[in-house]
C-alpha cells in the first residue's frame, strides 16, 4: 500500500513547509467558520437563538475534533482542554487588539474634530443600527478567535507530539541529568549560555520574535537561575537552572515560562514560540553541553588509565634496577668469599646491615636524598672491601637538601655504573656524590675519575630506565645528563623539580 506526499508550494522561516494540503484544510476551516458564522448573525439578526446556538456548537465540535485528532496519542480530554485555552487566548488577544485600535482612533478623532465631528459621531454610536452593529461585531471576535485556534493547532502538527507535549506541559519543560561534579557542570553551562549571545551562534529563526537571546542570572530560592529572553517582543524566556538531585548527579532543567510584565496578562506561552525555543535550546545548549562533559568525562577516564599504566610501568622499571643491584652485590659477596673468608663476612656484615635499612625503602614510591644517600654508602663500603684502597668515595649535600624527595633505586644504579664501567679495571679512583640546587632544580651528581665510558656501553638498561622514569614521574620538568668532566672520567646527573620547604 503507498502513501502519496504533498509537495511543498514554498518554505516560511524555520522550515515550515505550506503544502496544497496545508492550504486546502485552512481554507475548508475558514468557509465552515465564515458561513456558520454568518448563519449564527443572520439567525441573531432574524431571532432565531436556536439556530445561532447550533451553530456554535456545531463548529465547537469540529473544532475539538480536529484538535483531538491532531494531538494523538494524548489523551482527548487534555488536549481539548488545551484547545479551549487556545481559543480563549486567541479571542482575549483579539479582543485587545480592537480595543486599543478603537481607542486609538476615537482618541485621534476627538483630538483633531471639531465639535460638528463629534456631534456626528456621537449620534452614530447611538443610533438603533448601531447596537446590531456592535453585537455582530462581538460574535464575530469568537469566529476570529476560533480560526487563529485552528491555526496554532495546526502549525503545532508540523512537529510530531508537539500538541501532546504542550498541552500536557511536558514540551515546556525539560530536565537533563549530566555526568561529572556540579562545579565542572556549572562552569560548562555558564560558558555555553554565554556562547548563545555571541554573533557566530545562530539565532532563534523565528519571523518576528527571532534573533539572539539576552542572558539574566536571578537568583531565586536561594539559587542562582539563568533566563534567556529573545527582546523581539516574545512573550516566553526559558529559566535554565542546575540542580543537584538526591544521589549527587547535577541535572540541568530548562522551562519556559511568561515574561514579567504586561505579558503576564497572557494565559500561558505562546506554543509556537515555545516549541520553537524548546528546539533552539536543545540544538544550541543541551546537546553541545552534553557532548563537551562527555568528552571531559572520557578525558579523565583517559588521565586516569594513563595514570594507571605509567604507575605500572613504573613498578616494572623499578624492579629491573633493584634486581640489577642486588644480585651483582651477592656476586661480589661470593667473589670475596673464595679468595678471603674474613673479608666476605665482613662484607656480607655490611649487606645484611643494608638490607635492613634498605628493605622498606626498596619497594617505596617515595624516599629522600638522605636515604638513597645512605644505600650509596652502604654500596660503596661494601665494595670498598671488595677493591681496598683502589677505590675512595665522598659527599657532599646541605642539610637543607637531605631531606628533599627523591625517586627511589635511581643514585644507586647510577653508582654501580660508575664502578663497573668507569673503575672497575682502573689501578685507583673515586666516586664523588654531590646534591646541589640550581634554577629551582635539584641535580644529584655521581662523578668518577677513571677511564669514563663510550656511548654504547653507557646506554644499557639502568640508564635507559632511569631516563624513562623520570619522564614518567615528571614530564619534562627531570632528566638525565651524562657527560665527562673536564680533569676526566664520567658524571651522570640526575636534575629533578627542586620542591619548596614545608
Amino acid at each position: 500500500m503507498s502513501s502519496s506526499k504533498s509537495l511543498p508550494l514554498f518554505r516560511l522561516r524555520g522550515n515550515t513547509a505550506v503544502t496544497l494540503r496545508n492550504v486546502g484544510l485552512l481554507t475548508a476551516w475558514s468557509l465552515i467558520v465564515v458561513v456558520v458564522w454568518g448563519m449564527i448573525i443572520l439567525s441573531l439578526r432574524s431571532l432565531s437563538p436556536i439556530v445561532a446556538v447550533l451553530g456554535f456548537v456545531l463548529v465547537q465540535a469540529a473544532y475539538f475534533a480536529f484538535a483531538v485528532r491532531l494531538g494523538r496519542p494524548a489523551p482527548a480530554r487534555t488536549v481539548c482542554r488545551y484547545a479551549a485555552a487556545l481559543q480563549l487566548q486567541a479571542f482575549i488577544e483579539h479582543t485587545a487588539f480592537w480595543l486599543v485600535a478603537i481607542l486609538t482612533l476615537l482618541a485621534i478623532i476627538f483630538m483633531n474634530s471639531d465639535v460638528e465631528t463629534e456631534a456626528r459621531i456621537r449620534q452614530a454610536v447611538t443610533a438603533p443600527d448601531a447596537l446590531q452593529g456592535m453585537l455582530g461585531y462581538l460574535v464575530t471576535l469568537p469566529a476570529l478567535a476560533l480560526l487563529t485556534g485552528v491555526w496554532r493547532l495546526h502549525h503545532l502538527g508540523y512537529t510530531t507530539g508537539a500538541l501532546a507535549g504542550v498541552a500536557d506541559g511536558s514540551l515546556l519543560r525539560k530536565s537533563v541529568r549530566l555526568s561529572g561534579d556540579a562545579g565542572e557542570v556549572h562552569d560548562v553551562l555558564v560558558r555555553r549560555l554565554e556562547r548563545l549571545m555571541d554573533s557566530s551562534t545562530p539565532g532563534l529563526d523565528r519571523p518576528l520574535t527571532g534573533g539572539l537571546p539576552r542572558l539574566v542570572a536571578v537568583r531565586e530560592a536561594n539559587a542562582l537561575h539563568y533566563e534567556l529572553i529573545w527582546p523581539n517582543c516574545s512573550p516566553n524566556k526559558l529559566m535554565v537552572s542546575l540542580r543537584t538531585g538526591s544521589d549527587a548527579v547535577p541535572e540541568v532543567e530548562v522551562e519556559c515560562r511568561l515574561r514579567d510584565g504586561i505579558y503576564r496578562c497572557y494565559l500561558f506561552a505562546p506554543p509556537a514560540d515555545a516549541v520553537a525555543q524548546m528546539q533552539y535550546i536543545e540544538a544550541h545548549l543541551l546537546q553541545p553541553l552534553r557532548a563537551e562533559l562527555s568528552m571531559l568525562s572520557a578525558e579523565r577516564q583517559r588521565d586516569a588509565l594513563r595514570e594507571q599504566a605509567v604507575e605500572a610501568q613504573l613498578r616494572i622499571l623499578q624492579a629491573q634496577i633493584e634486581p640489577h643491584f642486588l644480585f651483582n652485590s651477592l656476586a661480589n659477596v661470593r667473589h670475596l668469599y673464595r679468595e678471603d673468608v674474613g673479608a666476605g663476612e665482613h662484607m656480607l656484615d655490611h649487606l645484611i646491615a643494608y638490607l635492613r635499612c634498605a628493605m622498606d625503602d626498596l619497594r617505596a614510591e617515595h624516599s629522600s636524598v638522605r636515604k638513597e644517600m645512605d644505600l650509596a654508602r652502604h654500596y660503596l663500603t661494601i665494595m670498598q672491601i671488595r677493591m681496598g684502597e683502589r677505590l675512595g668515595y665522598t659527599f657532599t649535600a646541605t642539610d637543607a637538601l637531605l631531606e628533599h624527595p627523591f625517586p627511589p633505586a635511581m643514585l644507586i644504579s647510577l653508582v654501580e655504573n660508575a664502578i663497573k664501567h668507569g673503575l672497575a679495571d682502573a689501578e685507583r679512583g673515586t666516586i664523588s656524590l654531590a646534591a646541589a640546587a640550581d634554577d629551582a632544580c635539584l641535580r644529584l651528581t655521581v662523578a668518577d675519575d677513571g677511564r669514563g665510558f663510550s656511548s654504547v656501553g653507557g646506554t644499557g638498561v639502568g640508564l635507559s630506565n632511569i631516563r624513562r622514569r623520570l619522564e614518567a614521574m615528571y614530564g619534562n620538568r627531570a632528566w638525565l645528563e651524562v657527560g665527562a668532566p673536564p680533569s676526566g672520567g664520567f658524571a651522570a646527573t640526575i636534575v629533578i623539580p627542586l620542591e619548596p620547604p614545608p
